[in-house]
């Protein structure tokens, strides 16, 4: 790749993964990549894709309406499937992130604002708590504000639109990063710190009246839809290429 170029990212983790002893986690490992390589239709719009120990980075030649309809959908229906063969305590459970942007490689690695705040989105502590309320789903995605406000909010296929998505901001050391909470399976996930809304309607009214008062605070996360910034970070991300 010479130069910059704009492409989608997917950064995918396994719920309570420090918890596994090394042959769980290679164990645990080897199934989501399988799962994940059986859920990207076509291979040669791989970009890159890294270990993360209990994860996975992928960076996708692939429109985020694609990667969201064909990529994500896919791999939670893999994983649904996976998981009626093995006990419930056993169950694979992941967090999703997606985004876009541009990114670039050197010598180092893979490198951009928007490739680190992929991941950023995946760690914060209100994606982990959507998922740990929700026992009876299989993952949880959160995707970027550019994503939502660009492809998700208009609804463009039956696969991908704004119903079960709610806004959080997130609170970081670079400011604040706006982003959109799903966990399939539930009509609205559950956030500390609000109550869930309990129609369609409400949800779209709160999307559409940014920067209105009656925000709450809880463990460093902004819960109501408030004006969006900039997804931004300086982290090199990656290894060698």
């Amino acid at each position: 790749m010479n130069g910059p170029a704009h492409r989608s990212f997917l950064v995918v983790d396994v719920e309570n993964s420090s918890a596994l002893d090394n042959v769980e986690l290679v164990r645990t490992d080897s199934m989501l990549y399988r799962l994940l390589e059986e859920s990207i239709p076509n291979p040669e719009a791989v970009a890159a894709k890294e270990d993360r120990g209990d994860g996975v980075m992928v960076i996708l030649d692939l429109p985020a309406l694609d990667v969201l309809d064909h990529v994500v959908t896919g791999l939670l229906e893999k994983v649904r499937q996976y998981n009626t063969t093995v006990d419930p305590l056993d169950w694979l459970r992941i967090r999703i992130a997606v985004h876009e942007g541009y990114v670039d490689r050197d010598k180092h690695g893979w490198r951009s604002d928007a490739l680190t705040a992929t991941f950023r989105l995946n760690g914060t502590q209100v994606v982990k708590d959507a998922l740990k309320h929700a026992a009876r789903s299989q993952g949880v995605v959160i995707i970027s504000d550019a994503v939502y406000q660009g492809v998700v909010r208009h609804g463009y296929r039956p696969t991908v639109t704004p119903a079960g998505y709610d806004g959080v901001v997130i609170g970081t050391s670079q400011g604040d990063i706006q982003a959109w909470v799903r966990v399939p399976g539930y009509p609205i996930p559950s956030l500390p710190g609000r109550q869930a809304v309990s129609t369609r309607e409400e949800h779209r009214d709160r999307a559409s009246n940014a920067g209105l008062p009656g925000s709450v605070t809880a463990n460093n996360l902004i819960v109501g839809k408030v004006n969006a910034r900039t997804i931004v970070g300086r982290d090199i991300v990656g290894g060698a290429p």
